[in-house]
């Protein structure tokens, strides 16, 4: 029974590394298959997993996933496995604020202040004026702190998460504001979400941890989690590091090390869930867009959108050959993930790696480029 065993193990090992020899002889685009283009896609650029999904919006066009959660093991990648989405999150923490906005708890243009008065005397003036619009737009002209090390140099703020942030957007509006870039006032900003949580945990009197799982995805059918993949489960995807960003070299990584989230910044990018939950998402959205209400307005899709230009909530908005495009890329240093909503296309794509350097990049946008070809038709 052994030998037979043995035998069995060896022949579909075989058979398995015929056919990536196979695959690594065609060019991608011969392929149009999506777990073949994966597979191509994650060999071609020694990525560990990858996931990706195709929506219209009214059907998952394709869907898929291939590789391992922990590089050099045996462990296969499975489609409700999760990912860490990084950056991604702040359109779902943007989505929060559009469900209050819509139950009227708060306004676009509910200033920080309005929350908070009895912060005016220690803010500096540039904040008085800011709104929840400016801070998730990021025109907040509040410092980036994308960085380990920026927020290593902070004080310490203690209590639960809520209090932590709420004592962090306290501390921020006493800081001297951020250089602004080309475009008015706009300055890339995880603080910035963070004042935008405090915000909306005030007047919801809820977490946004417990929101975000409960009041956002529930309604969506999505299961999430909060923090890292292995976090709550040794047996998801580890994430992947590279020492040198443009190293080819890859480490598995837990989140107990330099990558680990603090609390005060997890708003802007702190959760983890499948290609599966969150292609249903990103199809909410699709349709909202569209004009169809189903957990929102499309009158509130469209402010969320397109409300301000070249970013607005949560989303990078672009417009070429007459085509509206909503994008995002998200990455706490070990994991990658991209998102593409084009409008007028009626299509979608999503992309996950469970790795992050230069490669992981160039394994997105060369899958993303060959599945435009196939899907973007007109």
């Amino acid at each position: 029974m052994i030998r037979a065993f043995s035998f069995l193990f060896l022949f579909s090992f075989l058979f398995a590394c015929k056919s990536s020899y196979k695959l690594q002889d065609k060019d991608i685009r011969d392929l149009e298959d999506l777990d073949l283009l994966l597979q191509k896609v994650r060999l071609q650029y020694k990525m560990p997993a990858m996931a990706a999904a195709v929506i219209t919006k009214n059907e998952i066009k394709a869907i898929g996933v291939t590789g391992v959660r922990r590089i050099y093991s045996k462990d296969k990648v499975k489609l409700n496995d999760r990912f860490h989405m990084g950056s991604t999150t702040k359109a779902i923490t943007a989505h929060w604020a559009a469900t209050l906005v819509e139950n009227e708890f708060i306004t676009w243009e509910t200033k920080i202040l309005d929350i908070f008065p009895h912060w005016e005397d220690d803010a500096l003036k540039t904040y008085h004026n800011i709104t929840l619009s400016d801070l998730l737009s990021h025109r907040g002209r509040v410092k980036p702190f994308t960085s380990a090390n920026d927020l290593a140099s902070l004080p310490n703020f203690p209590g639960n998460p809520v209090e932590k942030r709420r004592l962090f957007a306290k501390w921020l509006l006493k800081q001297n504001p951020a250089k602004v870039g080309n475009q008015a006032g706009y300055v890339y900003s995880n603080a910035g979400y963070s004042i935008a949580a405090a915000m909306l945990e005030k007047v919801s009197e809820t977490a946004w941890e417990e929101a975000i799982l409960s009041d956002v995805l529930v309604p969506l059918n999505i299961d999430a989690v909060i923090g890292w993949p292995t976090d709550s489960d040794p047996n998801q995807p580890f994430g992947h590091h590279s020492i040198n960003p443009l190293d080819s070299n890859l480490r598995a990584v837990t989140a107990r090390n330099m990558f680990q989230m603090e609390d005060i910044i997890a708003p802007s990018g702190d959760l983890s869930m499948s290609i599966e939950d969150y292609a249903k998402f990103v199809q909410a959205h699709l349709q909202g867009v569209q004009g169809v209400d189903n957990v929102l307005k499309a009158s509130t899709y469209d402010y969320v959108h397109y409300g301000r230009e070249n970013y607005a909530m949560g989303w990078t908005r672009l417009f070429r050959n007459e085509v509206h495009t909503s994008t995002h890329n998200g990455s706490a240093g070990t994991f990658y993930s991209h998102t593409s909503i084009l409008k007028e296309k009626d299509l979608a794509i999503i992309i996950f790696v469970n790795a992050s350097n230069i490669y992981a990049a160039k394994a997105v946008y060369t899958l993303k480029k060959r599945l435009l070809e196939i899907y973007d038709k007109e």
